[in-house]
């Protein structure tokens, strides 16, 4: 057993050198520790770099494929520019096709409705022909010659039917009726419910005087509603008797129009107390006055008042159709915004047209 001189170290000279060994070996991580941090300092900065040209590398790398795709994407463009013309190109015919085709079919439906009034009226069935042809003609699909002849054909036919005392056993617009003690003719317009001026059943009957009627005589009567539309394009008025699709085509007159395309388009109606014969008048502009009796009044023996019943005419006021002393007139624009006709022509039509029912369209 040796002495504790012998053993080589004490234990006290053993805990010193253990702390100095220990304290040697935080040293040797210490420094360590700080070298790595040291080196990761160094480097950190360089990884950044590194990452960020490592970017900027991969931007430039891109950046010779763009400079190729326009010339990839310019090849495809013309067939794209092509394609849109082609289309452009093709687009109209087709429409063209689908507008020519009904329209076609229409023009044969109306040219085949006036060869059947045509072939009616052959056949002496008068009232179906004058509705077959008056369908032909309100269709509007009559070439320029079928309509003339439609319109002449209707006419004649209005002479024969309407303005005369023959009645048509198919006509819907005429009536068979005997005068009665106590009878007037407007007492017979009002008490039948007609819709025409009496003076109208006077006319068609070949009455000379109205009071000159006896009992038991027969009278043609003629129920209507007239209408009237006006074409501002050709200067005429075009009558019908009836409303909807049983109108039918009475007659045309020739009318004048008013200066500077004055007269206005729209829907009019025969305006209320507005009907007059051998009306006074007063220029509007130069406030020169005429009276009833002065064959220089420039309205004529006739006044037909309207008044606007859409939108675009309800406002109006002042507008009606007349006579005339200027004959040469008619079938120019010469008024001041008024419609003119000749003196026996605005009678007939004073005569038709009814107040408060009547319409008159201007286009």
């Amino acid at each position: 057993m040796s002495l504790p001189s012998q053993s080589g170290i004490s234990h006290a000279r053993r805990g010193t050198m253990y702390r100095r060994r220990r304290g040697r070996k935080k040293l040797s991580w210490f420094l360590v520790i700080a070298t790595g941090g040291a080196v990761t300092w160094f480097l950190w900065p360089d990884q950044k770099i590194v990452a960020f040209e490592e970017v900027t590398s991969v931007e430039v790398d891109l950046a010779p494929p763009p400079l190729s795709i326009p010339t990839v994407e310019q090849e495809p463009e013309p067939n794209v520019i092509e394609v849109v013309l082609v289309d452009t190109v093709e687009e109209p015919v087709v429409e063209k096709t689908v507008e020519i085709i009904p329209l076609v079919s229409t023009t044969r439906e109306v040219s085949s409705n006036l060869e059947e009034g045509l072939t009616l009226l052959d056949n002496n069935k008068l009232g179906a022909a004058r509705r077959s042809l008056s369908a032909s003609l309100r269709s509007g699909g009559l070439t320029p010659s079928e309509e003339a002849q439609a319109r002449g054909v209707l006419a004649d036919l209005a002479d024969e039917l309407i303005f005369s005392r023959k009645i048509e056993s198919s006509d819907l617009f005429s009536i068979d009726y005997t005068i009665r003690s106590g009878d007037t003719l407007s007492g017979i317009v009002s008490n039948m419910g007609l819709q025409v001026d009496w003076r109208f059943i006077q006319r068609i009957n070949g009455i000379q005087r109205p009071s000159a009627i006896r009992v038991g005589q027969n009278l043609k009567l003629v129920t209507g509603p007239f209408h009237a539309v006006i074409d501002k394009e050709s200067y005429r008025i075009d009558v019908y008797l009836g409303d909807g699709n049983d109108r039918i085509f009475v007659r045309s007159y020739r009318v004048g129009l008013g200066e500077y395309n004055s007269t206005p388009v729209g829907l009019f109606k025969v305006r209320k107390n507005s009907k007059l014969i051998n009306p006074p008048w007063r220029n509007p502009r130069t406030r020169e006055f005429f009276s009833a009796d002065n064959p220089m009044n420039p309205i004529g023996e006739r006044w037909i008042g309207l008044e606007g019943i859409d939108e675009q005419t309800k406002n109006l006021s002042g507008l009606g159709m007349h006579g005339t002393i200027d004959p040469d007139s008619i079938g120019a624009n010469s008024s001041m915004g008024c419609v003119r006709m000749h003196g026996e022509d605005v009678s007939q039509l004073y005569e038709m047209l009814v107040e408060g029912v009547s319409t008159v369209e201007i286009r």
